[in-house]
């Protein structure tokens, strides 16, 4: 029995990598060659007016340097849906080959050929969890790029406007690099309960600081202002003072946030932790539900795959295409309908409820599925 587990465990897990190969790589094929002009434009500038094969070698190394982080991306989007492609591909070879036939013979059930294949499901699933902690974060800047930013190391540097924390203080600067979360000429304008700006807190730049949740000034000074005539509204601004930090929610990661929406799906979950807690002007429910979709899209994948196993894994006379049809059909719906349904937000539906409801839905389904295998 552990040598039969091994073995479609160890087919499996071959049949899933070259897939996941084979869709990355396709994919970034037809990324580069439809913005071909992009790259060709990058290309350009690193050559610096080199003869071809210097060109082809700056084209081919910001093709790799723009593409190659997005494999992080990808596994995490897509690993559910390849690791049930890999799953068809070996249960369908050992239909093919009568495998079944030889198991079934031996007084084995057909049910546990199932188990290797939940197994490896799981496991593709935890290493897809780790991807989102620890690789996700550290590559988000090379992400975020678009195409006109082909040839660079990050996603360009961007203004931030006026932005409101949890205090009602408003940050504003000249711009915040995402890849160093530092900020250039920030302003901090800290305000009473009726608006009225009371105090400027302003820097040559600043850099966020984990551990205490602050902005660290460089060159930072802070003016108290106070209105001495409700009438005619004058204003006094007194003498600036030194000041080394600056303490408000608004972190690097939410103002990326605030300019990028998709970036939230790229946040690990330690890095959700702390927005939770300092969560301020953002939307709490919605960094629930990224939160808890991380376990859930785990759920959502194994009780799919016990849905569609039964296509392939079975004594009777089948067609491997009719099935392949029905299972990529059938998968490809439950997977991306259930994705959608998890992060939207149901009224009267608290988040963490919300997010475990196709699972919920999905269970007595599958558990039907594997009650009724014909083995």
């Amino acid at each position: 029995m552990k040598k039969l587990t091994k073995s479609i465990a160890i087919r499996m897990t071959v049949n899933f990598v070259i897939l996941f190969m084979l869709i990355f790589v396709l994919g970034s094929m037809i990324d580069l060659i439809v913005n071909l002009e992009e790259f060709n434009k990058a290309a350009a500038r690193l050559s610096d007016g080199g003869g071809l094969f210097l060109k082809l070698y700056a084209i081919i190394r910001v093709s790799i340097g723009f593409e190659g982080p997005r494999v992080f991306e990808v596994y995490a989007y897509f690993h559910g849906l390849i690791a049930i492609g890999a799953m068809g591909f070996t249960a369908a070879q050992m239909w093919k080959s009568r495998e079944y036939v030889a198991i079934m013979a031996a007084g084995v059930s057909l049910r546990t050929v199932a188990t290797p294949f939940v197994l490896v499901a799981c496991c593709v699933s935890g290493v897809a969890l780790l991807n989102q902690e620890f690789m996700l974060p550290k590559v988000a800047p090379l992400l975020l790029r678009s195409h006109s930013d082909v040839g660079n190391d990050s996603v360009e540097a961007f203004a931030v406007p006026f932005t409101p924390d949890r205090n009602n203080t408003l940050l504003i600067a000249s711009s915040l690099d995402p890849a160093t979360g530092v900020l250039l000429y920030p302003t901090f304008l800290i305000r009473n309960d009726t608006g009225q700006m009371i105090q400027r807190v302003y820097a040559t730049s600043a850099t966020w600081n984990e551990t205490s949740g602050s902005w660290f000034l460089e060159n930072g000074k802070s003016s108290q202002i106070t209105t001495d005539d409700e009438a005619s509204r004058r204003v006094t601004s007194y003498a600036p003072e030194d000041v080394a930090s600056f303490e408000t929610d608004l972190s690097p990661h939410l103002l990326t946030l605030h300019r990028y929406g998709q970036y939230l799906g790229l946040l690990g979950i330690s890095q959700l932790n702390q927005m939770l807690e300092t969560v301020g002007a953002f939307d709490s429910a919605m960094l629930t539900r990224h939160w808890f979709s991380r376990f859930s899209t785990i759920v959502l994948n194994v009780l799919v795959m016990f849905i569609v196993i039964p296509f392939f894994v079975t004594k009777d006379q089948i067609s491997i295409v009719r099935q392949s049809v029905r299972c990529a059909t059938v998968s490809i719906s439950i997977l991306f309908g259930g994705s959608f349904l998890i992060l939207m937000s149901l009224p009267g539906i608290p988040a963490i409820v919300s997010v475990f409801l196709p699972a919920i839905l999905l269970f007595p389904f599958a558990l039907v599925r594997m009650s009724t295998m014909k083995t």
